[in-house]
């Protein structure tokens, strides 16, 4: 007697069960289409043809040079302006070790570039607009002022130079673009 509704039960619960329906799928992400052209490694170009990177600037060229009462530092980028900060310390140190940053001269400035980087791989969905610098991690010119900069860092967009001095002047810092240049003056 009870077989009955209890296969008419089984029945109804494998209908309801076949008719429910799961819930549904997140939709993809919205695809996003560059307009830029990426800039080929290949390819010669200037800088005004090179398309700005994805998320950090990236680090193109860095010169050191005397001029008429001062020394001049250019950090040059592709891409937005970084921001800084600087400050007068006792020894460079390497970012994240701790490490000293061997440096000549007899005074030491750490320079701090925000949102920049030597390397933007890590930031990039196509592997075609990937920029790297290439160029010499030390400088020493020698010069009146400056006598030496390196690298001292490169983490999570913060890219950390020390400047061997030979006296304490304080630095003139300057942000240009047409290109993107961090500028450093320090007096003779």
């Amino acid at each position: 007697m009870w077989r009955r509704p209890l296969a008419c039960l089984a029945v109804l619960s494998v209908v309801v069960g076949c008719t429910q329906q799961a819930p549904p799928a997140p939709s993809p992400a919205p695809s996003t289409t560059s307009t830029s052209a990426p800039s080929s490694p290949s390819a010669p170009s200037s800088p005004s043809t090179i398309a700005a990177p994805e998320g950090a600037a990236v680090l193109s060229s860095v010169r050191v040079a005397s001029h008429p009462g001062h020394d001049r530092i250019v950090f040059e980028f592709n891409g937005t302006p970084p921001t800084y900060d600087h400050a007068f310390v006792d020894r460079v140190t390497r970012d994240g070790s701790g490490a000293p940053v061997p440096l000549q001269g007899k005074v030491f400035l750490q320079l701090t570039l925000h949102g920049a980087t030597t390397d933007n791989s890590f930031q990039v969905t196509d592997p075609a607009r990937a920029l790297r610098y290439d160029g010499p991690r030390r400088l020493t010119p020698g010069l009146t002022a400056v006598q030496e900069v390196a690298e001292a860092g490169d983490f999570e967009a913060d890219l950390s130079f020390g400047i061997g001095l030979n006296r304490r002047t304080p630095p003139r810092v300057s942000v240009l673009t047409g290109p993107t240049r961090v500028i450093v003056d320090l007096d003779h």
